[in-house]
């Protein structure tokens, strides 16, 4: 898929999940060249909630319920990409409109550049460190 490709898709409804990947599922909504997508991550008991919001410019960002985690990248439909990996599992039916408010950030987050360190650090076990514990790079 090319970004072209990406801003003439029709409005759908998409559902996230496939045999393929374990533990991942959602819900995704595309249109006007927009995409919204609401999933869950699930590994070994524990799961996250994340959330994805891509622009008609190309600007995504993404950002997690549970953890410190906001970020703003370039959308990447090209092969091995997350977003084309969200397509590749998604099972998509035509809608007819969306709720424009669905397309609105959440307040309050700082959303940092893909590549940027992020504000707090995990220990060997994946758990996260209080910011103010964080072991300095």
């Amino acid at each position: 898929r090319t970004w072209n490709d990406f801003l003439t898709l029709p409005t759908m409804k998409c559902t996230i999940g496939d045999a393929s990947v374990k533990g991942l599922s959602g819900t995704m909504y595309v249109g006007n060249g927009r995409l919204r997508a609401d999933y869950v991550v699930s590994d070994e008991g524990v799961s996250s909630s994340f959330h994805t919001i891509v622009y008609e410019e190309g600007s995504a960002y993404t950002w997690a319920d549970t953890i410190d985690f906001a970020q703003k990248s370039v959308l990447n439909l090209g092969d091995n990409s997350t977003e084309a990996n969200l397509f590749s599992i998604s099972r998509c039916k035509r809608i007819w409109n969306l709720d424009p408010e669905m397309f609105v950030l959440p307040i309050g987050k700082d959303f940092r550049e893909k590549g940027a360190p992020l504000p707090t650090e995990y220990d060997e076990n994946g758990n996260l460190f209080p910011e103010e514990v964080a072991p300095e790079e």
